[in-house]
């Protein structure tokens, strides 16, 4: 059984990488680019979708479905029906993909993702916009919301939240760049202030 869990893994390892480390992605200063950029399209692999999801990670889906697709989470942490999940590309990087999930206490027994944060430069938004984004290009395509926050301030770090569309911003106090990206449910404001970092 042991053998058997580990041969699966071993099968899932490439397709966890493929999101973050993508093949076809080029090297920094190589010259070459993403085929992802060449034809302007971004592939569904990579695709952050507002109040929705990225990639193929889902807001409403039960959790089981991130452990199937991602493997075994690399940290978690789960108190009174929630859940935080981390998972890190093994290279030198070391991108993170979170999520969050919440059981619905005294009705289903399911936890469903609730939020979901990425902070490789590898998932984009339909307009482009990524981790390494200037605050002021987000700003252009997102009514954005300061949400003050103690423990982000501390590692100095503001987040900007489109609350009705579903999508917040970690943008670094001394650069304006975004950070980390993060997607929840359209017009729920009360996973902004949940510290996924």
């Amino acid at each position: 059984m042991y053998a058997m869990k580990k041969c699966f893994l071993i099968m899932l390892l490439p397709v966890l990488f493929s999101c973050n480390n993508p093949a076809g992605k080029s090297a920094a200063g190589s010259g070459t680019t993403d085929s992802a950029e060449i034809n302007g399209k971004i592939s569904p692999g990579q695709l952050i979708i507002p109040g929705e999801g990225i990639a193929h990670l889902t807001i409403g889906l039960p959790v089981d479905s991130a452990v199937a697709r991602l493997g075994r989470p690399d940290s978690s942490d789960a108190a009174m029906g929630s859940a935080l999940m981390a998972w890190y590309s093994k290279d030198a990087n070391r991108y993170r993909t979170a999520i969050f999930a919440r059981r619905n206490m005294g009705n289903e027994d399911v936890s469903r993702i609730k939020m979901i944060m990425v902070n490789s430069p590898w998932f984009k938004t339909k307009d482009g916009i990524s981790t390494g984004t200037a605050l002021a290009a987000i700003e252009k395509n997102y009514s954005l919301k300061h949400v003050d926050n103690a423990s982000t301030r501390q590692k100095r770090v503001q987040v900007f939240d489109d609350i009705n569309n579903g999508i917040a911003f970690d943008i670094d106090s001394g650069s304006k760049k975004c950070i980390a990206i993060t997607v929840h449910a359209a017009g729920d404001s009360s996973g902004t202030y949940i510290n996924m970092r």
